[in-house]
């Protein structure tokens, strides 16, 4: 989609354009610490050519996913977060998967 995203010590996720080489959106205040990984999740069920979702890391600790096409236009809260209880240094990922759990009850 023609976007790069980085993220660091001012605690922002940023998306860059890379044809004009500038800042096309920013989640400002991302993190409460620096964000030390980003992933950009595909999503294979649906077969979407644009991806929407964004994974990011803290070294406060927290695992954050974002829909970035709320970015654009308001300030986005997080979709959904995790809390480690460690103080992260990197983030991986490739896609999304649906799948159905069953969960049996003791």
């Amino acid at each position: 989609n023609g976007l790069l995203y980085t993220g660091g010590e001012d605690r922002n996720i940023t998306a860059w354009d890379i044809k004009s080489g500038k800042a096309a959106y920013c989640i400002e205040e991302a993190h409460a610490a620096r964000v030390k990984g980003i992933v950009v999740l595909s999503d294979e069920a649906t077969g979407d050519d644009e991806p929407y979702l964004v994974a990011s890391a803290s070294s406060d600790g927290t695992i954050r996913a974002w829909d970035v096409r709320m970015a654009a236009t308001e300030k986005p809260n997080p979709l959904a977060e995790c809390k480690t209880q460690s103080r992260l240094t990197c983030l991986t990922g490739s896609c999304l998967k649906y799948c159905k759990l069953n969960i049996l009850n003791p």
